[in-house]
């Protein structure tokens, strides 16, 4: 890992939580889909996914951030190359690296909360959001780009509200079906 330490700019690491955040934090509950990230003899257990190179989101405790930080670059290096020739330009995007780490993350349109176990909207996404759902209100009729790029828009912001997830379902079932009847029309 000390060959890839100076593509790293310094990582500063937020502080420690405060005894009221202690206080405050309750461990999340084991279910079926989410079953804990520890063993029963108490070491951590491996990802249970591939971990993907672009756009790394990570979550780990402060000791452990500079060595997970480490290996998705060296992944990233293992795929794509390591840079040889000063007059290619390295894959990896410093500009994009944050080097401030703390609970809270704005990620991918996204803002990660790993002491609340939270994922929400971004304000803008949210806006964005309301103004194209809004607009969907008055139409008086689509075409097939228009409802192709709604649903796009709809799954990637129902991803993380499970509640909302079932209303989506019901209208990608809706056009489904009525584009099957327009196929069946046609031909």
């Amino acid at each position: 890992m000390a060959t890839i330490v100076w593509y790293l700019p310094p990582l500063n690491l937020a502080p420690p939580p405060s005894a009221g955040d202690i206080a405050n934090f309750r461990a999340a509950d084991h279910d079926i889909t989410n079953n804990g990230v520890m063993q029963a003899d108490g070491t951590r257990k491996p990802p249970p996914y591939n971990m993907h190179v672009d756009d790394a989101l990570y979550a780990d405790v402060g000791q452990h951030i500079f060595h997970s930080i480490c290996v998705s670059i060296l992944a990233l290096f293992w795929l794509l190359s390591f840079p040889t020739n000063p007059l290619v330009p390295s894959p990896l995007s410093v500009d994009k690296f944050e080097s401030f780490y703390n609970h809270q993350r704005k990620m991918v349109g996204r803002r990660f909360n790993s002491r609340t176990l939270s994922v929400g909207l971004l304000d803008y996404k949210l806006d964005q959001l309301r103004t194209t759902l809004e607009s969907w209100t008055v139409m008086p009729s689509f075409d097939l780009l228009e409802i192709a790029t709604l649903l796009g828009t709809l799954e990637n912001h129902t991803r993380y509200a499970q509640w909302a997830r079932c209303w989506f379902f019901s209208l990608q079932n809706a056009v489904r079906t009525i584009l099957h009847g327009w196929h069946k029309i046609v031909s």
